[in-house]
């Protein structure tokens, strides 16, 4: 299909298991996603690719300045903030947005 937009995703959480997990079914819908696992490692990769959504996992140290520089980069002035909760075994997880900064 021309034209059609592949999202771009960024999965920010120290869980490893759980950030692969969640990017592994992203990739399976059809997305290009990334994984950190460190909010440093988030703002790099963010900073870099300007995604469309972050997924952020708010137990990440500092989770809301590291959101307040993502939105403040000119390559993410566009990317929505989602923070993952509600994790629950395996593949079962649900978002919310960010409160707004």
């Amino acid at each position: 299909m021309p034209g059609r937009h592949v999202p771009l995703i960024l999965v920010a959480s120290a869980a490893s298991a759980l950030a692969e997990s969640i990017a592994s079914q992203l990739r399976q819908e059809g997305n290009v996603v990334y994984v950190a696992h460190s909010a440093d490692g988030c703002l790099r990769v963010a900073a870099s690719v300007g995604p469309d959504v972050v997924l952020l996992d708010p137990a990440l140290a500092n989770v809301g300045r590291y959101e307040r520089l993502i939105k403040a980069h000119p390559l993410c002035a566009s990317t929505q903030v989602l923070h993952l909760t509600g994790v629950m075994p395996r593949t079962h997880w649900r978002l919310r947005r960010a409160p707004a900064a």
